[in-house]
């Protein structure tokens, strides 16, 4: 007689546990109809499908971002790390064997290694259906590795195009900022000369503003930077401080009321007194 070796079944914690492969499109028609049939009357699972959407949304939205390198190897680690499924015995067939005649001791032995087998097939029965499951598990937990650092891919190029966004609105804020100072109506140039090399301050009273500009600086030296005071009177009253190269600097101070606007070499982080020689002046 056959020995046929059934299908196993859907544990109850077995189909709490499909929820990553059921993102992924990585169950059969059965196992999807049995865990959609469970979905129904489960609110954890359902709230773990949707995280799992939420992230393949989120990865959607960030493939215009290159990943790091070390992503690839991570996922395709875990996914190589998966168990293959345990292969389904075949179909046993046992030969029936030749009835020994009624009567015979050996008739009755006969039966002992038949049950032997039975217990044997239903043995074999069960460890097929707990490597099934452990299988799926494993399955599971790859998935979820590999949707783990998809997340975190999607964080990081969400994060990448977010930073990008702000610089832009950065850029766009001092252009429109800069282009008011040119468009005032009262807006004037001074030409401040810094050891050679050419700088322009913008001023415009009517907006309190003013703008130094410059496309060399001499490096002012260790430890030291360039820092401008508002003339008010003979009172300087200390504003912007900044190291060389290519600026552009707005002064911080009350423009509309200075006189004259001059700079002086200070120690890094400023001072509140100028350290004379001053290196650059101009009347506003």
């Amino acid at each position: 007689m056959s020995h046929d070796i059934p299908e196993p079944g859907l544990a109850p914690d077995d189909l709490h546990d499909l929820a990553s492969l059921y993102a992924v499109d990585a169950l059969d028609p059965a196992e999807r109809a049995a865990f959609e049939s469970h979905l129904a009357d489960c609110p954890p699972c359902r709230a773990e499908v949707a995280r799992y959407a939420e992230t393949t949304a989120q990865l959607a939205a960030a493939v215009a971002q290159e990943p790091p390198p070390a992503l690839r190897t991570s996922v395709l680690d875990a996914i190589h790390g998966t168990l293959p499924l345990p292969a389904r015995p075949d179909t046993a067939t046992a030969t029936p064997a030749a009835q020994p005649a009624a009567g015979n001791p050996e008739r009755q032995l006969a039966k002992g290694p038949r049950e032997d087998r039975a217990r044997s097939d239903r043995g074999s029965h069960v460890s097929l259906d707990a490597l099934r499951r452990r299988y799926r598990r494993v399955l599971v937990a790859a998935v979820s590795t590999a949707l783990v650092p998809g997340v975190l891919a999607g964080g990081w190029g969400l994060g990448v195009q977010a930073e990008q966004r702000h610089q832009e609105q950065l850029v766009a804020q001092e252009q429109d900022r800069e282009n008011g100072l040119l468009a005032a109506s009262d807006v004037t140039t001074r030409s401040m000369d810094v050891g050679g090399r050419a700088g322009t301050l913008f001023v415009s009273r009517e907006q309190n503003t003013a703008l130094f500009v410059s496309d060399e600086l001499p490096d002012p030296g260790d430890n030291s930077e360039y820092q401008l005071w508002l003339m008010d009177g003979d009172t300087p009253v200390p504003d912007a401080h900044f190291t060389g190269g290519q600026l552009r600097t707005w002064l911080t101070g009350d423009v509309a009321d200075a006189d004259a606007v001059a700079m002086t070499i200070e120690p890094a982080g400023g001072s509140t007194t100028p350290t004379l020689p001053l290196v650059a002046s101009t009347e506003i």
